[in-house]
């Protein structure tokens, strides 16, 4: 009997693949109304929300690098694949949960099945495209697939609220698990990307070692991974924790809350996409700068002035916090090998679910106080945040560029 011949690995069709599978993925009803489906439906208040924020991401830092390590031994396709079916268990739950020890339990599996994604997704777009010798698009690649992303989240939370309000918070926040479903149809048509330059796969203590390795040695990576994990975590519980209660505070009604949202999610989207033609056109350094004031100004106007009318504001903010992880990501890509790359790729969101178990809380308790200073808290944050790293970063990176040349020489 004739063996089945594997068909050889196209980049652009799994792309397109992997552009399906995220918005799908991500097309998710329940994110536009989950705060007010945890304060109004189950009675939690924005502090006890920023606790659990701060459960959620540290149950994702402790499973961020295995996780990655894990889809470096055994591939990017099956890593999405548990962790697409361990997040939709978790939503899940988090829809039927009838008391807190299950939002806890729902929270651990949600959490858990984002870190198996969180990383790989770049670490697949990458791989990808270095099958067919074409690195050099991938902060292009990334800033659209970073796009999809809110695209998808925006799309979901308009047809989230409308369907809240239309029928119920519950019912609402358990059509989350659908995408779930659907997005495993798409990974099972989906080829694992061929790894460059490398025949056999490393034993996974063997690829933690191997990228903790690569981060003790080059600082200057260590320091853009910092400085983009502070300034995007700080002002990430912005848009997902604080703009709903902020939207509830000036009376917006219910059904209106995803399209309020909209602006914010396709200005994030809108960065993504220009993050690769800045950086060309500016350079690296001042596109990142120019992100870090424009983050953290946006959020303090946000904070300082109450009015609905404030929120071009946080959306202009948006669009600045969405050219950042694009053009870093080929900084970082482009400094890594394969054989560790998504367990690099993974130590981002760890300091990224650091800095979040932080915020997560800060904000929370600060907008009980004042819905205006957990913005305030959120800027201060991450503009102190990324300015230390950025500096430290640029000294780094021009220390190696010398020692680069002096080698060379």
């Amino acid at each position: 009997m004739a063996q089945a011949v594997a068909r050889p690995f196209r980049a652009d069709r799994n792309l397109r693949l992997m552009l399906g599978f995220t918005l799908v993925a991500q097309f998710q009803p329940h994110l536009a109304i989950w705060v007010v489906y945890l304060t109004d439906y189950r009675d939690l208040s924005l502090t006890q929300v920023g606790i659990m924020e701060a459960f959620f991401w540290g149950v994702k830092l402790i499973a961020e690098v295995p996780t990655g390590a894990f889809a470096d031994r055994f591939g990017r396709r099956l890593t999405f694949m548990v962790g697409t079916i361990i997040e939709g268990g978790g939503i899940l739950i988090f829809a039927l949960a009838g008391n807190f020890p299950l939002l806890l339990v729902s929270y651990v599996l949600w959490s858990l099945g984002f870190a198996f994604r969180s990383g790989n997704d770049g670490a697949y777009i990458y791989d990808a495209l270095a099958a067919e010798g074409r690195e050099a698009e991938f902060a292009q690649r990334s800033g659209r697939f970073g796009a999809a992303v809110n695209v998808a989240f925006t799309a979901g939370g308009i047809a989230g609220a409308a369907l809240a309000a239309g029928t119920s918070l519950a019912l609402a926040t358990l059509a989350g698990v659908v995408p779930a479903l659907l997005a495993v149809g798409v990974l099972l048509v989906m080829d694992e990307p061929p790894r460059h330059g490398q025949t056999t796969h490393l034993p996974y203590i063997e690829t933690l070692r191997g990228a903790w390795r690569v981060l003790r040695e080059r600082a200057a990576l260590r320091w853009a991974i910092l400085f983009d994990v502070m300034l995007v975590g700080a002002a990430s519980p912005a848009s997902f924790l604080l703009v709903q209660p902020f939207l509830a505070h000036h009376a917006v009604p219910l059904a209106w809350f995803g399209l309020a949202y909209a602006p914010s999610g396709l200005a994030h989207a809108a960065g993504s996409i220009a993050s690769a033609p800045l950086s060309r056109r500016l350079g690296l350094r001042r596109t990142m700068a120019a992100a870090a004031v424009v983050v953290t100004g946006g959020l303090l106007l946000v904070g300082m002035i109450d009015s609905v009318w404030m929120l071009p504001a946080l959306w202009i903010s948006q669009f600045a916090t969405g050219t950042v992880s694009p053009a870093l990501g080929g900084y970082i890509n482009d400094r890594t090998g394969s054989a560790v790359r998504a367990t690099v790729l993974s130590v981002g969101p760890v300091g990224f679910s650091l800095v979040l178990m932080v915020a997560g809380p800060l904000a929370g308790i600060a907008a009980d106080a004042h819905l205006g200073l957990g913005f305030i808290a959120l800027a201060l944050l991450g503009g102190v945040g990324s300015g230390v790293a950025f500096a430290l970063w640029q000294r780094a990176d021009a220390r190696e560029a010398r020692t680069t040349i002096e080698v060379r020489a």
